[in-house]
């Protein structure tokens, strides 16, 4: 993983994850976690890395999941203070992996990751859903036993409720985009 911190007068702070300065500085570590954690940047605060590592040992074989395997424990690693609130008050932008996470627009942070998810339900996954609605409706026709409804939206992997909330948000869209044109041409 590695995050970039970007600051007037072209610095940039890298941060990496994948390289450590010690071959292995968790012992019996098959999983490591991190946690990226920017919510207190919004309200002025810094940013915190933190780290979690699986421990795998002997002594844990006799705890299986479900599939009868061993069960790793979690363990609590280490903070990692990326920016404090002085440096937030700094910051234009912030990357995870190349994708902008935070970015400053006016003045303000903007939660860019939050902002993203919620432009792909809108841009991407809603007529998405629509289309592949369509597609399974005419698919499975009408020779279907039970109904049809559910079963089109577990083949879509979602309740019949969530469908129709993006079916009536998706509607609304188009609507609103029909009325934006109607005003345009008058």
């Amino acid at each position: 993983m590695i995050m970039k911190a970007y600051y007037p007068g072209g610095l940039i702070d890298v941060f990496d994850t994948d390289h450590f300065t010690e071959a292995l500085p968790l012992r019996g570590n098959l999983l490591t976690n991190y946690a990226l954690d920017w919510s207190a940047a919004l309200a002025g605060g810094g940013i915190w890395m933190r780290a979690y590592w699986h421990e795998t040992a002997d002594e844990y074989r006799s705890v299986v999941d479900d599939a009868g395997l061993p069960v790793a424990r979690r363990r609590d690693g280490w903070s990692f203070l990326l920016a404090d609130a002085g440096d937030v008050a700094m910051l234009e932008r912030l990357t995870l992996d190349g994708e902008i996470v935070l970015e400053r627009i006016d003045g303000a942070l903007v939660d860019a990751s939050v902002l993203m998810r919620a432009y792909d339900a809108a841009d991407d996954l809603g007529p998405r859903a629509v289309s592949a609605h369509a597609y399974l409706e005419a698919l499975l026709g009408d020779g279907g036993t039970g109904d049809p409804e559910e079963e089109i939206c577990r083949r879509m992997g979602m309740t019949v409720e969530t469908w129709r909330e993006i079916e009536a948000a998706q509607a609304a869209i188009a609507a609103s985009r029909i009325h934006e044109g109607e005003e345009l041409d008058d």
